[in-house]
């Protein structure tokens, strides 16, 4: 009589992801994404939520609009829970690891993207013309992060064993 033994767990994994979600939750509440310094600018920090308020007032950043309406908040979702799925050994486990880390992969390209297309938006209506990066403060970088660790995390799931006897 075989004896069935608990699923493999792998606590670093869910150490990372759970680690990069909450970069990522941090960021979109607590730290400024931009910062151009004192006297610089009239508005001298960018948060998320400003970020979202502002996208309105610019035309044809369709991608930006949806990143910062819900697109964000889903990837953050996916994120957790198929770095949680590659985490525990099951039959799906294989298959949450590459999705884990192509959905963080994603992560960190679509609020690139988003950004690019928020600042080429901003150009368009006659502010210089920067790259997404530029300015960049603790919020932007620690959203990045986060993703980056979520999808570590989730690669660094079991390998799902074999059931046949050795």
């Amino acid at each position: 009589m075989a004896t069935r033994r608990p699923p493999a767990i792998g606590w670093w994994g869910l150490l990372l992801v759970a680690a990069g979600a909450v970069l990522i939750v941090l960021s979109y509440y607590t730290f400024d994404w931009y910062g151009v310094g004192r006297g610089a600018d009239s508005a001298p920090e960018t948060t998320f939520g400003n970020l979202r308020a502002s996208i309105d007032q610019f035309g044809g950043a369709r991608a930006a609009e949806v990143y910062f309406d819900w697109l964000a908040w889903v990837l953050l979702i996916a994120v957790i829970l198929l770095g949680a799925v590659a985490n525990v050994e099951s039959r799906l486990t294989d298959l949450a690891r590459i999705a884990g880390f192509v959905v963080g992969a994603a992560g960190i390209a679509v609020t690139y993207y988003a950004l690019l297309q928020y600042s080429d938006a901003q150009a368009d209506a006659g502010a210089a013309r920067h790259n997404p990066l530029f300015n960049a403060s603790w919020g932007l970088m620690t959203v990045l992060l986060g993703y980056a660790l979520a999808a570590i995390g989730a690669v660094l799931g079991p390998r799902r064993r074999s059931s046949a006897p050795v």
